[in-house]
């Protein structure tokens, strides 16, 4: 009955705002609508903290309120704010001068830039040139072998070995990490060196300094970019310049790396790192059952997206460019709304509904992770979390639904729902980079509605006219049945933690499989908390339990996730590691055997 009416209000859905006075559009038409206003240039790619963003929640609230939904939010309004990184900029001192054997200023911004992952600080001593600066033992390489770069600044080039030949072991799957940044810089740092500096491969057809940009935390290391003549100046004391050094390398497919004698050098560090507010949006549609309308179920989307590039966008060469999102996630923004007015139209279900577009999301689900902490109605009353990411792009009807068995009966209910022209496909996980795993690791059943990956994620080319309006209407009728058959369930779901295959530990694949589950947000401290544990995993018949804080993986030091990453990624299925967590403020010492990633 609940769905019938619903799907019935969809039909006569309206576009608002500056044309609520006319005459009635297709429900498609009208979310099509709503996207372009969410994508439009004025947003700016509604980058979390930026007036674009600003002006895309006013634009959610106040559908929120013509719809009639109450504010959720704070002080009553439908915002719920929180602080969140903004960028990075230079603060009063950055500065780079080589020390010996002649002494040399260098220039900030012609010469050389500090990277946005480095420390504040001074570093100073002798240099040394570590090659690649990988360790990889898989790949039987290590740049640092007889090596001491304790105390010292690493002169790194970017990229990998022959990164053209395809015969290398780089060019596996498995080992591409390897070239990125985040790998030299935690690498050096953990062999004890005070600073790094990145110089592009000699090879590479162009050079530029990169552009300061960055909202991650420091990585507890100095680390500037330099030129490749800041390069060439640094080994010109060994008798060869960068060329030839990378050459050698390249030559032998083995490691080259020396100390460079007489040569030290200084680089001063000082960021400043600019924070704001981001909002979510929130309304509330109480429930018309008595004895039902104390539960909730939380119906969502992510609004936010990458402004303007930068960390996340998958298009380097476009920094600078609006990235408008449109599938991405201004289409389930649109469902969210659309599904608002739908069910407020109806009258309402029988449990009470919770409307949340959410901020923050591609910064690592801030917004879901600040709504799980101060949430509008009480979590463990919260049913289930409905999740509405990338719908937008419906191929072959096709339509993924996670999640289906992180709650009793959710299958079964998603199983039964009528589809319509839609082919889902059911997984039981609920795990996936999205706000609705924030719920799950806080303990409640989570469903997770996307239409699929496609070449424009997290690229300029995210744009509504690329959208299939009619998909996102089946989409948007078919989560309203969904929801409508939840709602009216006598018995909410049980929450279910879903369990690890058992998995043959075999070699190859693409990394070790550890089973933790980080907490999502911004660390308060060094180290990175456990918010939950996968069942059967390894981590599990260590004894890591949620809660925990892992400080050390593998001879590692964990201060950040990127940190964990790195150890996790250095090990290979099968090994026994060794591990540090924090209990309760006491250190324990624990270790597993590492499985395969599935």
């Amino acid at each position: 009955m609940v769905a019938s009416r619903v799907l019935a209000a969809l039909l006569l859905l309206t576009v608002g705002c500056a044309y609520a006075a006319g005459p009635s559009v297709p429900p498609s038409e009208w979310l099509l609508h709503q996207v372009k206003i969410l994508s439009a240039p004025d947003t700016a790619g509604r980058g979390s903290g930026t007036p674009g963003a600003d002006r895309a929640a006013r634009h959610i609230a106040a559908e929120f309120q013509a719809a009639g939904l109450k504010p959720a939010g704070d002080r009553a309004t439908y915002l719920q704010s929180f602080s969140v990184p903004t960028g990075i900029r230079l603060g009063p001192v950055n500065a780079l001068a080589i020390l010996a054997p002649a002494p040399r200023a260098l220039a900030l911004g012609r010469d050389f830039t500090p990277l946005a992952v480095s420390a504040d600080g001074v570093a100073e001593g002798e240099v040394v040139f570590a090659g690649y600066g990988i360790t990889a033992p898989a790949l039987g390489w290590d740049d640092y072998a007889g090596l001491d770069a304790r105390g010292k600044i690493v002169l790194v080039l970017g990229g990998d070995p022959r990164p053209s030949d395809p015969s290398t072991p780089f060019r596996r799957p498995d080992a591409y990490h390897y070239s990125e940044r985040s790998h030299k810089i935690i690498n050096a740092r953990e062999h004890g060196a005070r600073a790094i500096l990145l110089v592009t491969h000699p090879a590479a057809p162009s050079e530029a300094l990169p552009a300061l940009r960055g909202i991650t935390q420091p990585w507890a290391i100095a680390a500037a970019f330099v030129t490749r003549a800041v390069g060439d100046t640094l080994l010109a004391p060994s008798g060869r310049g960068l060329a030839e050094a990378a050459d050698a390398i390249d030559r032998a497919l083995q490691p080259r790396s020396f100390l460079l004698p007489g040569v030290s050098a200084r680089l001063e560090v000082g960021l400043v790192r600019e924070r704001g507010t981001a909002a979510n949006v929130v309304g509330l549609l109480p429930g018309t059952d008595p004895r039902l309308a104390r539960e909730a179920i939380v119906i969502g989307a992510h609004y936010d997206h990458l402004g303007h590039g930068g960390e996340g966008s998958l298009a380097p060469d476009q920094i600078g460019a609006v990235h408008p999102g449109a599938d991405d996630n201004a289409s389930g923004t649109a469902a969210v709304i659309g599904l608002a007015r739908a069910f407020a139209a109806a009258g309402g279900a029988p449990r009470t509904l919770v409307f949340v577009a959410f901020a923050g999301e591609e910064m690592g689900l801030l917004g879901s992770t600040h709504y799980v902490r101060q949430p509008a109605h009480p979590l463990d009353t919260t049913a289930v979390m409905v999740n509405l990411d990338m719908v937008g792009r419906l191929r072959e009807g096709k339509l993924y639904v996670g999640g289906v068995d992180s709650g009793t009966g959710l299958r079964a209910l998603v199983g039964a729902t009528p589809a319509g022209p839609l082919v889902p496909e059911l997984r039981g996980d609920p795990f996936a980079p999205s706000d609705h795993t924030a719920f799950y690791t806080a303990g409640r059943p989570a469903l997770f509605f996307f239409t699929g990956a496609h070449a424009d994620y997290h690229r300029p080319s995210d744009t509504w006219d690329k959208l299939n309006a009619l998909g996102l209407e089946a989409v948007t009728a078919f989560v309203a049945r969904v929801v409508a058959a939840a709602a009216a369930e006598p018995t909410a779901p049980a929450y279910v933690r879903i369990q690890s295959p058992p998995s043959p530990v075999r070699a190859g694949g693409y990394g070790p499989f550890f089973g933790v589950i980080p907490e999502f947000g911004e660390a308060q401290r060094a180290g990175v908390k456990i918010s939950g544990v996968r069942p059967g995993s390894p981590a599990e018949r260590a004894g890591v339990r949620a809660g925990d804080v892992l400080v050390a993986f593998g001879g590692v030091a964990v201060k950040t996730l990127e940190d964990f990453t790195f150890a996790l990624r250095g090990r290979r299925p099968g090994e026994r590691v060794e591990f540090t967590i924090l209990r309760d403020g006491m250190e324990q010492h624990l270790h597993a055997v590492l499985e395969e990633r599935r």
